[in-house]
This record gives structure tokens, sequence and C-alpha cells, in this order.
């Protein structure tokens, strides 16, 4: 099937900026909504309930229903991380592509009984650390 458009028809026709300032705004928005399903503010609530300096060892069932929240925040970091990289410094996307195989290995790990908030604590560690390295992409 052929189509033929006319000339006139494109809607972006004539609205390329090439400011500088503005491609920065449009780069750094589409950097935030890669990550918006993955960096939630519940996910900084779950790094606070653990991480805090006011947090408190949550019994094995808030421990588990934690991790699981992670597991979710990790599994679509994964999806997200790899396109990113390509927008950081060489050493930034070294560093977070080294830490990314960190956390999916604790999203992974099931701790045995009695070693879930040692587990919990090194995870929430984990996507804290990746956060760190993704910078202002990360921030909610």
């Amino acid at each position: 099937m052929t189509t033929i458009t006319h000339e006139t028809a494109s809607p972006l026709r004539g609205r390329f900026s090439e400011d500088v300032e503005t491609t920065f705004r449009v780069w750094f928005g589409l950097r935030r909504f890669l990550v918006a399903d993955a960096v939630t503010d519940e996910l900084y609530e779950d790094l606070e309930t653990v991480l805090g300096e006011g947090a408190v060892r949550p019994d094995p069932s808030d421990c588990a229903v934690i991790a699981d929240r992670l597991r979710n925040a990790t599994a679509e970091l994964v999806n997200v991380v790899p396109r990113l990289i390509s927008l950081y410094s060489e050493m930034e996307g070294e560093a977070v592509a080294d830490q990314m195989p960190i956390t999916v290995l604790l999203s992974a790990e099931w701790p045995a009984a009695g070693a879930e908030y040692g587990h919990l604590v090194r995870f929430a560690n984990a996507v804290l650390a990746l956060l760190d390295l993704m910078g202002e992409a990360a921030e909610a």
C-alpha cells in the first residue's frame, strides 16, 4: 500500500529547535520519563523505612513485602538502565553498569528464615547505590 502525503501535511514542519537549553530540557525529561515507573515516591519511602535515621527493624512479613517492591523496581530498572548508560560519561556509565548486576543478584536472592532483615538491608543499599549513580535521572 502506498500513501501520498503533501509535504505541508507534516505537523512538525519548521518547529524544531536547535537551542542547547531546550535540547537539554527535552533530554532530561526523556530520561526522567524512562525511569518514572521504577523510581517512585514509594521506592524512596521503602528505602527510608529500611535505611533511614529512624529506621526500626520490620518484622519478617514486612521485610518480604518491601523486598518484593524493591524486586519490582529492580526489574523496571533492568529495562531502563541500559538505555540511560549511553547518556552518561564513560566513567559514570561504567559505575552504573558495575552496580546493576549486584542489584539484580540481590533481587534474585531469597533469604532463609531469620535472615530476611539482613538481606533487605543489603538489597536496599544496592538499590540506593544504583539510584545515587544514576544521579538526577533517578530523582522523583
